[in-house]
């Protein structure tokens, strides 16, 4: 053979072996139809689960609130005076919604103190507002008993049972006190009807809730956020269970809010009236002192008028006094806020001292000191809800604080220190310019003085009354225009679970696990189903003979089947076989064909059978030789005896002429296995086999073998050496395609070039793809035809799913 045509087979098989590499689209749809019911299975699944967990997921409900913030002070505007009110961003505003404090000063407000509940098999349901009794707590002796269940039984309208912790109270009264160990409560009955139908379906309990609970349960479900910053809108939403707690939290929420500012700010306004009113009393009594030293001079010394003292003198030393006053003024100041650092332990009393450093010089230098002071103190308040007193947390937080009031006394200390300086050289200049005095008149002098003391305290009390009753009318003319926008509704429709998503999730998650199902099958599918998986595994080694399709009716035992219907497909396919073995010797004279398989039940003797018979048609004379005698089926495919045939044969008992049996065919002959031999091995290599073909090959044109399976035992070994069509049979969804390698190992090893027949074909299959059978051709169109299952022997009729997928492919 010339170097060209080699490289021509070589590419041939090189593109035999690498056809069909992708994806296998028509196996693929034959897994799908064989696996249609597993995906219908997934389906419904998918649904039942669907509906179970709709059915049994209690329902979420949130209702929501619009607040927008704003503040009016009117007096603010009249008065010109200066606002000490705490910041009103917005986010500082949604931190204080959000926070426990306020979410607990709300709680107090709502009916929830003890929560109703009614069991049923799966889900719990709360009666908030409904329930058909309440209980009135009296007295909490034990509060290791709060957040636990109590089980309440009902025996008639005016009597109750309860248990808890293992004990039971039974004939209870109602409408009257109940007292145990651990708590006192009162019990009424509203609806005793509702009451006994809800006993007769659930199982009553109540729960005495703590006010951290109840804090844990609303924090997680409350959510703030800030709609429009440049409107100052904030939306305030709850989820729960109860629609009905959800529109109370939100509504009681929203009003605690509003009031807890207004009380704030109140709060601010107190202490500046309170220091206000402190000092009012102080430098009354000093004017009021000075004002009776006055008069008393005046009447001593009979004194109405000074004009003879100097003028500038005067003014100078009013002005160093009036400086030693305002000095002492601040000081005062100084030493009241550093008395209510050092015994501040709460937020309210810090929150005290800011009015009184606003206005004055100090504002600067300690108001950032005392509002941080003052958010410490909130934040160890907001962190006791959670934690104890010893909670490394606390102790973080007492240290911080701690420190920031050494931080505020050590600059009240330094701003002392200045203070006294000042008032020293003040004291110093007011001596000196008295000196100057001594040469005046005493009397004018001492006239001077006193009207002097008593003008300055005059001053400032004058001062102090405005400022008081500015602030009052301040305090009175603030109102809080942060209003509710938008009032909480009782919602109608659940935010979860959403039906249609919890359909479209579990369909779509139905559906992906069956394909995912289907798609397994697929990738571990390890089955022949085509000739292409022969050829592309053999890298083109094995030839192709044909296929035969599946029979899908029933035949007779013979198994011989082309005679029934000449013009049918399976008889096509067979006569397609007869004409490619033509293709492989043209010699003339008598041919062997050997047909063998890798295991029992791929179809050779069906093959072997009903291959004769189609050759026979052509007027060729043929014989099958049954050598299977480990298990023969030749004499039960002609209904016929096996008391001698090839095992009698050759052992040399009978003659071979009187060993051939005649079938209803026409020019086609059998021989029967025979009697089981003990040692068919030894039997088929003798030399006797070769004789006997011999002998055959003088009155036949065709001699077809039935040999034993090739992977069971090597006695096929011999007899395809010898033929002259050595055939290996595979069967489509039976033949593992590890068996591949035993018919390439006989061409390469043994050297015998066999030739595949692909069995049992599932022409329906073939419909998808035409992979399963390119170049051998089949559906002739001349009816369903097929191949016969030896293990059932049942007919396989087309589905429903198996017309649809024909239709739309």
């Amino acid at each position: 053979m010339e170097r060209g045509d080699i490289n021509s087979i070589q590419e041939y098989r090189d593109r035999l072996a690498n056809f069909s590499n992708e994806f296998d689209l028509g196996l693929f749809l034959y897994i799908l139809r064989r696996s249609i019911v597993w995906l219908f299975l997934c389906l419904v699944v998918a649904i039942l689960l669907g509906f179970i967990y709709l059915r049994y997921t209690p329902n979420q409900y949130t209702s929501r609130t619009v607040i927008q913030l704003a503040e009016d002070d009117q007096a603010d505007k009249i008065l010109n005076v200066q606002s000490i009110s705490e910041d009103n961003k917005p986010e500082a505003k949604v931190e204080l919604i959000r926070s426990r404090l306020l979410i607990g000063r709300s709680l107090r407000e709502l009916p929830i103190k003890v929560s109703y509940y009614a069991k049923g098999q799966i889900l719990t349901n709360e009666h908030y507002g409904s329930s058909p009794y309440q209980v009135e707590l009296l007295s909490l002796y034990n509060p290791d008993w709060q957040d636990k269940p109590i089980d309440i039984k009902f025996s008639g309208p005016g009597t109750f049972a309860i248990t808890y912790g293992g004990n039971t109270y039974d004939n209870l009264e109602v409408g009257k006190d109940v007292e145990t160990n651990d708590f006192k409560f009162i019990l009424s009955v509203s609806d005793w009807e509702l009451l006994q139908k809800n006993q007769d379906e659930y199982d009553l309990y109540f729960i005495i809730n703590s006010l951290n609970s109840l804090t844990n349960r609303f924090s997680d479900g409350l959510e703030v956020r800030i709609l429009n910053n440049t409107a100052r809108t904030i939306e305030i939403s709850f989820t729960d269970k109860n629609p009905y707690i959800t529109k109370d939290f939100v509504r009681t929420h929203a009003n605690e809010f509003i009031r807890f500012d207004l009380e704030k700010r109140r709060q601010s306004d107190e202490s500046v009236l309170t220091f206000l009113d402190q000092q009012i009393d102080t430098v009354y009594n000093r004017l009021k002192e000075s004002e009776v030293n006055l008069n008393a001079y005046k009447q001593l010394n009979k004194i109405n008028n000074l004009e003879g003292v100097s003028q500038m003198y005067l003014q100078r030393l009013s002005e160093f006094e009036g400086d030693i006053v305002t000095l002492d003024i601040e000081e005062r100041l100084l030493n009241e806020v550093e008395g209510l650092t050092r015994k501040s332990t709460n937020e309210v009393e810090i929150y005290n001292l800011i009015p009184l450093v606003a206005g004055s010089k100090y504002e600067t230098a300690l108001s950032k000191m005392l509002e941080k002071l003052h958010e410490l103190l909130i934040d160890r308040e907001e962190a006791l809800y959670s934690v104890t007193q010893d909670n490394d947390m606390i102790k973080v937080i007492d240290n911080q604080i701690g420190i920031q009031k050494n931080v505020i006394l050590q600059t009240i200390s330094a701003l002392r220190d200045q203070l006294d300086e000042r008032k020293t050289r003040l004291s110093t200049k007011l001596a000196e310019t008295e000196g100057t005095y001594y040469n005046i008149p005493q009397k004018e002098l001492e006239y001077a003085r006193l009207q002097r003391l008593f003008s300055i305290n005059d001053k400032y009390y004058t001062l102090l009354l405005e400022k008081s009753i500015e602030y009052k009318i301040s305090k009175e003319g603030y109102v809080s225009n942060n209003q509710i926008l938008e009032e909480s509704r009782t919602p109608v429709l659940p935010v979860s679970p959403k039906p249609k998503l919890v359909w479209f999730t579990f369909i779509l998650s139905g559906f992906l696990l069956g394909m995912l199902l289907i798609a397994l099958r697929y990738l571990l599918h390890n089955k022949i189903t085509s000739m292409n998986d022969i050829v592309r595994a053999s890298s083109a080694t094995i030839n192709g003979l044909g296929i035969v399709p599946k029979f899908k009716e029933d035949i007779p035992v013979s198994m011989l089947i082309v005679d029934k219907n000449p013009r049918s497909m399976i008889a096509e396919s067979f006569r397609s076989i007869r004409t490619n073995l033509q293709f492989f010797d043209k010699e003339e004279g008598p041919k062997i064909a050997a047909i063998t398989s890798t295991i029992s039940g791929e179809g050779k003797t069906f093959v072997a059978l009903n291959l004769a018979g189609i050759i026979a048609f052509s007027g060729k004379r043929v014989i099958v030789c049954d050598l299977d005698m480990r298990k023969p089926k030749i004499h039960k495919g002609f209904s016929t005896e096996n008391h001698e045939g090839m095992s009698t044969l050759l052992i040399g008992r009978g003659s071979v002429k009187d060993s051939i049996r005649k079938s209803q065919l026409a020019n086609l002959d059998f021989i029967t296995a025979g009697p089981i031999p003990p040692n068919p091995s030894e039997l088929i290599i003798s030399h006797r086999m070769k004789d006997i073909i011999d002998e055959l090959k003088n009155s036949y044109d065709v001699i077809i073998l039935d040999t034993p399976p090739v992977g069971l035992v090597t006695d096929a070994v011999s007899l395809l050496s010898m033929a002259d069509y050595p055939i290996y049979i595979f069967r489509s969804d039976y033949s593992k395609k590890i068996f591949i390698q035993v018919a390439d190992k006989l061409i390469n090893e043994s050297h015998i070039k066999v030739s595949a027949i692909l069995n049992g074909v599932d022409m329906d299959r073939n419909r998808y793809s035409y992979k399963y059978s390119y170049g051998y051709g089949y559906g002739y169109g001349y009816g369903a035809g097929g191949y016969y299952d030896e293990q059932s022997g049942k007919k396989s009729k087309s589905g429903l799913f198996s017309k649809i997928f024909r239709k739309r492919l």
